[in-house]
């Protein structure tokens, strides 16, 4: 009787056939299990937050030739908590009358620049950073310019979605 030379295992169908499935169903429950798992992890963290509309002031309190800060602060629902949101914006008129409101954040680590009118600039004290009167930097280890919002006029009350 003649031997095989080849040392190799051999696997049969029903074999290989339940290996596949322990790996398919092995698979199942971890994706059944680890994705409301992942998502749980995550929680609200991929959805952009709450913004709101605040108000700014009258547009005749506003001039063209220097900004004026506001303090702003509302209650939002954050995931699943109640939270305060506040923040300061710079707003000014344009030359046309258009409001530019700027977001007082810095876009580096996020302190609160400051309008200096002497200098007509923004400017950040934590990292020298500086900003011209459009919000663009002018120096500094700011990435973008000043967050510009989106403004409406509502019976005579300029208002900027924060």
């Amino acid at each position: 009787m003649a031997e095989s030379q080849d040392s190799s295992p051999v696997v049969n169908r029903r074999e290989a056939l339940s290996t596949i499935a322990f790996w398919c169903a092995t698979a199942g429950a971890v994706g059944a299990v680890g994705l409301p798992a992942a998502r749980f992890a995550i929680g609200a963290s991929l959805e952009e937050g709450a913004h709101s509309w605040v108000t700014v002031g009258p547009v005749d309190k506003l001039s063209a030739d220097d900004f004026k800060h506001v303090e702003y602060h509302f209650r939002a629902t954050d995931a699943w908590r109640e939270v305060t949101k506040e923040g300061l914006l710079y707003v000014r008129l344009g030359d046309g009358g258009e409001a530019f409101v700027f977001s007082a954040t810095c876009t580096h680590l996020g302190c609160n620049v400051s309008w200096r009118k002497d200098e007509s600039r923004f400017a950040c004290p934590c990292h020298k950073g500086f900003y011209d009167t459009n919000g663009e930097v002018i120096s500094g280890p700011p990435p973008r310019p000043l967050t510009r919002l989106e403004t409406r006029m509502k019976d005579g009350v300029l208002e900027a979605l924060v």
